[in-house]
């Protein structure tokens, strides 16, 4: 399945010859069907962005503001270079959002953003890894999750989503499965 389109017609590009688990479209599609009226005007960040695909979409569907972090950035910086006119670092994007590249380990990225608030989280990390349950942590310790704020969590069918449970972490008010990935929605309030 082809990348969506942007609104001014580019299209998100991946890596290639490198293995990657970009999300579906049907998959980003759904998640933002349910969290659309949290977007506009929201700060994101996309702690794990590989391609920038959460972040491209959240802007496309108005957020004020997205940070994208990942070890690997020149996807993302060439994903949003086609949104925009000059370097993609730290700019107003052609939807007038804001975007800000971090090419950091995911501790480091939150270390660098403790003191801020974000209205959408999105951890999508490579499926075999306990990243999820030390950035959940940092994320409470910091209080980087807005009040009412979400965090969108993408996992593989097979491996448990977290440590701990969602007692500690949130409250997960929905999941949605597709095929192998399985998306929690967690909040730090109950949500419809």
């Amino acid at each position: 399945m082809m990348p969506t389109p942007s609104p001014n017609g580019a299209t998100p590009s991946s890596r290639r010859g490198i293995i990657t688990r970009p999300t579906t479209d049907r998959v980003r599609e759904n998640v933002f069907n349910v969290i659309a009226s949290e977007v506009k005007q929201s700060r994101v960040l996309d702690l794990f962005a590989g391609t920038g695909a959460y972040g491209l979409e959240a802007h496309s569907r108005g957020a004020s503001e997205v940070v994208f972090n990942d070890i690997d950035v020149e996807i993302i910086k060439r994903n949003c270079q086609a949104l925009t006119t000059n370097s993609p670092l730290r700019q107003r994007g052609a939807e007038g959002g804001v975007f800000e590249i971090l090419n950091l380990d995911y501790k480091q990225a939150l270390e660098k953003l403790s003191g801020q608030q974000f209205d959408l989280i999105f951890l999508d990390p490579p499926y075999d890894s306990d990243y999820i349950s030390t950035s959940l942590d940092i994320i409470r310790q910091q209080n980087t999750l807005s009040d009412n704020g979400i965090i969108v969590i993408e996992t593989d069918k097979d491996s448990p989503p977290w440590r701990g449970g969602c007692e500690a972490d949130g409250v997960v008010y929905k999941v949605k499965k597709y095929g192998r990935a399985h998306i929690y929605f967690l909040s730090q309030k109950p949500h419809a």
